[in-house]
């Protein structure tokens, strides 16, 4: 079965309106659903329902991550983060969600009343995404892997929250973007976004499918596996 890889959509419900229009389930998101564009919300609405209706997975971006980690989170036995929270809303884009969700910046109850409908589901977004088709196989994660081994790796990201200390490579390390271990097998495919380029890359080892950065006048990508055709939403 074929799979379709979406890039960080990071607030733009009208790209991922077009962009959805034009494929099919399953999906899987590689993060990044919030910050810098206006529409949050929305966003968050459309892709929860989406994962609910079993039509599509989502991983753990690090704007996500931030957040969480900014406004604490029981569930996951974090307690609010003053530091993190500052670095969401100055410098991650959070502006525009508390913007979206017409609360203050300081009002943290206000903002965790908006996004009540999401914040368990964000709460138990993987780290890594793993799928197959025939003999080849792909793997997700927000920001890539690393050099060292494929399965330990894996491993850890399974169980990460348990062992997390802070702003995790696997979710923040733009020097992931083209790292591909030298002993990667043949049928395997690293998948991720965060590493915003102007196209998609699409090698049989690796794709890269962030074209949008959030930013204005940049198109939203996707990547249909294992054919490897590329739909955007200005397409």
């Amino acid at each position: 079965m074929s799979v379709t890889f979406i890039g960080d959509v990071h607030g733009w419900s009208d790209r991922l309106d077009r962009l959805l229009a034009k494929i099919k389930p399953p999906l899987v998101f590689v993060g990044d659903l919030i910050d810098r564009g206006p529409d949050a919300p929305g966003v968050l609405a459309r892709v929860h329902a989406l994962c609910d209706r079993g039509e599509a997975h989502c991983l753990l971006g690090n704007h996500e991550y931030a957040l969480l980690r900014g406004i604490g989170s029981p569930a996951l036995g974090l307690e609010p983060d003053a530091a993190f929270y500052a670095a969401w809303h100055l410098r991650f884009g959070g502006a525009a969600v508390l913007q979206a969700c017409g609360v203050a910046s300081d009002d943290l109850a206000g903002l965790r009343d908006k996004l009540r409908a999401h914040l368990g589901w964000l709460e138990t977004l993987p780290w890594v995404i793993e799928g197959s088709e025939g003999r080849r196989h792909w793997v997700a994660v927000h920001a890539g892997l690393d050099a060292s081994e494929l399965r330990p790796q894996v491993r850890l990201l399974h169980d990460a929250w348990s062992h997390d200390d802070g702003y995790p490579p696997a979710l923040f390390d733009k020097e992931r973007a083209f790292v591909v271990r030298v002993d990667l097998p043949e049928d395997w495919c690293v998948v991720s976004g965060h590493t915003p380029l102007t196209e998609v890359v699409v090698t049989p080892q690796r794709i890269l499918c962030d074209t949008s950065g959030g930013m204005p006048n940049r198109p939203l990508s996707a990547v249909v596996w294992p054919e490897g055709r590329v739909v955007t939403s200005e397409s």
